[in-house]
């Protein structure tokens, strides 16, 4: 499968947005689109969640983001002056904020425990697991940039094998060193689920490494707000739909996220849908084309 080609079944849905109008009320524009896209979304398949129960979970993960922006100890005695620095800093980045790696860890807990159990095949308890410690390692490599020097993810571990091959032996070396402080039952067991994660060895470390892209999809959509250029979407489409390629499952969640990112973008703009698509390379136009029927 190429880069791309497994987005396409789960972007197929964005074109039939491109027929509402995005102009006027917004919240009203988007439901009229995503209607449209429900009764045409191409999947079937009783494996597969429908267009409805993706969104509410996707509508879930949206709104959990909400507990960044709730601090602790805010205002309380003895924490005056830790407040009037936070309330300073909400000044300078207002909303929310750009996020930490323990934040973006527990929304990927969080969602897992909310997507797990749709999916028979998966063992809930051992996903969660997965997800806790996913990115612990990066206490010592920090966190990867995907993106990258040209902004489209061709020279970083998104899209580029060499450089994804470094990442993983920086991975492996921040592992011996990270285990060494553990004692021995932890060691073990926090060894094993964080090399399962690294080799992406079992359908529970597939589905959070699914997971992770679209928790990160979930950050882009509510941090920009529409407010994003022709380059970030189309790294954003790119990236995220690594997901289909770890759980396949998950394509519709997958989908119903790219409709409401590309729905966001255009309202922002006072724009239609499709004249989104149109600014974006023509590879990933094609994606947003369903297949024959």
């Amino acid at each position: 499968m190429d880069d791309f080609g497994a987005c396409r079944t789960a972007s197929s849905a964005l074109t039939f947005g491109s027929n509402c109008e995005m102009l006027g009320d917004a919240a009203s524009s988007s439901r009229d689109c995503h209607r449209e896209m429900m009764s045409a979304f191409p999947y079937g398949s009783p494996d597969l969640p429908s267009w409805e129960d993706a969104a509410r979970d996707i509508e879930v993960m949206l709104t959990s983001l909400g507990l960044q922006s709730i601090r602790r100890y805010l205002g309380q005695h003895h924490w005056e002056k830790e407040s009037q620095s936070a309330l300073a800093a909400d000044e300078a980045e207002p909303g929310l904020k750009l996020e930490n790696v323990a934040a973006h860890s527990w929304q990927v807990a969080d969602a897992t425990m909310l997507l797990a159990p749709t999916f028979p095949e998966i063992n809930p308890q051992r996903a969660l697991e997965l997800a806790i410690v996913h990115d612990k390692l990066e206490l010592f490599t920090g966190d990867f940039d995907p993106v990258g020097s040209d902004g489209q993810g061709t020279y970083s571990h998104a899209f580029n094998g060499r450089a994804q091959t470094h990442k993983t032996a920086l991975e492996l070396a921040a592992l011996e060193r990270y285990v060494a402080q553990l004692r021995g039952p932890a060691r073990d067991l926090q060894r094993s689920l964080i090399l399962e994660t690294i080799r992406a060895s079992s359908a529970e470390a597939l589905f959070v490494k699914a997971v992770d892209k679209l928790q990160a999809l979930s950050f882009v959509l509510v941090k920009k707000a529409g407010q994003m250029t022709d380059e970030h979407l189309a790294f954003s489409l790119r990236y995220s739909a690594k997901a289909v390629d770890y759980f396949p499952q998950l394509r519709v969640h997958h989908a119903v996220l790219c409709s409401r990112l590309v729905t966001g973008i255009a309202n922002v703009r006072h724009v239609r849908v499709e004249e989104v698509l149109e600014a974006i390379p023509p590879a990933l136009r094609a994606l947003a084309t369903p297949d024959e029927q």
